[in-house]
């Protein structure tokens, strides 16, 4: 397995592009494999699980939770609350759960692999990927 920060992390838009069959996840997943080619968070684990089809069917997600996960540690948490009271008092706040990804990510030295990179470009220190760029390198 390589080293942390050669993975990149996926975001659960990332995974959810998989799990419908479509999107840029769908192809990066497919090319990296779970098990050695990507990480996921704590948080992702998270909100894929609180999905309806989770609730129906949880074997397709669990798949994909099988990758290496990193948790959301204390520092990590520390990280994300610090930067999220920061973003907030420029105007610039960011989803809760999306702000602990990124204290983790952060804290790891991990690529944040998603769609949403307007959204987290906002985020100092962290480096981030739309999923067909990261096809491209």
């Amino acid at each position: 397995m390589g080293h942390v920060a050669e993975r990149p992390l996926v975001d659960s838009d990332v995974l959810i592009d998989y799990l419908r069959g479509r999107g840029p996840g769908r192809d990066l997943l497919a090319m990296l494999g779970p098990v050695t080619g990507y990480l996921i968070s704590a948080v992702s684990a998270f909100e894929l699980a609180l999905a309806r089809s989770y609730q129906h069917d949880p074997a397709p997600v669990d798949v994909l939770l099988a990758a290496p996960c990193l948790p959301l540690t204390r520092s990590a948490g520390v990280r994300a609350g610090a930067l999220l009271s920061s973003l907030r008092a420029k105007g610039q706040a960011i989803d809760i759960r999306d702000a602990m990804q990124a204290g983790i990510c952060v804290e790891a030295g991990a690529t944040l692999v998603t769609r949403n990179i307007d959204h987290f470009r906002r985020v100092p220190g962290l480096r981030v990927v739309h999923p067909e760029r990261w096809r491209a390198s």
